[in-house]
């Protein structure tokens, strides 16, 4: 019987999706953790839990996975991390594959299976046909969906032998993500700005303060409307939907798409000087005032403090 497999790094999430789809195919949800809890998985769906402890390397991991299929798999579902996005191509190669990145779903249909991709620098989705009897390897764009829903299954966890041949390749560290550049689907820090800030020239400040923290800078959707950001800045459901552990919102009133789109965001600070916006009754911690004094006073006690 064929099934819908998951591999999973450190995030759970690409488990739900799996789990999603199995149910709606009927068939089995099984996962691959490179790194997850076997326990975590189990209560997200999985069936079975292949184990592999070996650190990731696409040379091992590639055969490791694929040797655990009993037979072709419906789809094979990975986060679109550089993991798993290094891990895809080779999975499709070895299983004669359709591989499909970035993906937002994926439902059946009919014939097939139906994947949504995203496209036009986020501005649109695509939506593409993978016929029925043609196995799928797709990764997930991490942070749409956040934490799996709860599925419970008892653990049947199989340790994984990889073959013995040692990688060519070896990992020699990881650099982290420069937040001016990083997308902000992944970046786990966000201040963002909005219309309360008063002009474009409130801007660089609002920059400064996200390098002092070490976050990514975000805008709402009139500051990308009026080009005062590029729109890959624009968070909300109409933008970038995000999931950081801190979201630190300057003059962002909190419109029902904005709001939608940090759902998942962890701790959210908001300054605004209108007590009783909604991004102030979201927020965990508000603080009532006025951007200009606010900002330029958080800035300077960032610049003193030790480094």
């Amino acid at each position: 019987m064929s099934a819908v497999w998951a591999w999973v790094e450190d995030d759970p999430e690409v488990m739900g999706d799996a789990a999603d789809l199995a149910e709606q195919l009927e068939q089995p949800a099984l996962a691959f953790a490179a790194g997850a809890d076997p326990e975590l998985l189990a209560q997200a769906g999985a069936e079975r839990v292949h184990v592999c402890e070996l650190p990731y390397a696409a040379e091992t991991h590639a055969p490791a996975l694929l040797g655990c299929l009993e037979e072709p798999p419906s789809a094979v579902l990975l986060p679109g991390s550089a993991s798993g996005s290094d891990l895809a191509p080779r999975l499709a190669a070895g299983l004669g594959a359709a591989c499909l990145l970035d993906c937002a779903g994926v439902v059946p249909v009919a014939d097939g299976l139906e994947v949504v991709r995203w496209a036009f620098d986020d501005r649109a989705q695509e939506r593409w046909h993978v016929p029925a009897g043609l196995p799928l390897v797709a990764t997930m764009r991490p942070g749409g969906r956040g934490a799996p829903r709860p599925r419970p299954r008892p653990l049947r966890a199989v340790p994984v032998r990889p073959a013995s041949e040692p990688a060519r390749t070896r990992s020699l560290g990881r650099v982290g993500a420069d937040p001016r550049s990083v997308r902000l689907a992944e970046a786990s820090r966000i201040v963002a700005a909005g219309l309360g800030i008063g002009s474009r020239d409130a801007l660089p400040l609002i920059e400064e303060l996200s390098d002092l923290m070490g976050a990514s800078a975000g805008a709402t959707r009139p500051l990308a409307d009026r080009a005062w950001v590029p729109f890959d800045r624009q968070i909300g459901m109409t933008g970038q939907v995000v999931s950081p552990d801190l979201y630190v919102a300057i003059g962002v009133s909190g419109a029902v798409q904005h709001l939608a789109g940090i759902r998942q965001a962890g701790t959210v600070i908001a300054v605004n000087q209108d007590a009783s916006c909604p991004m102030m009754v979201r927020a965990d911690l508000a603080v009532v005032g006025d951007v200009a004094e606010v900002v330029p006073a958080l800035v300077r006690l960032l610049r003193e403090r030790p480094r």
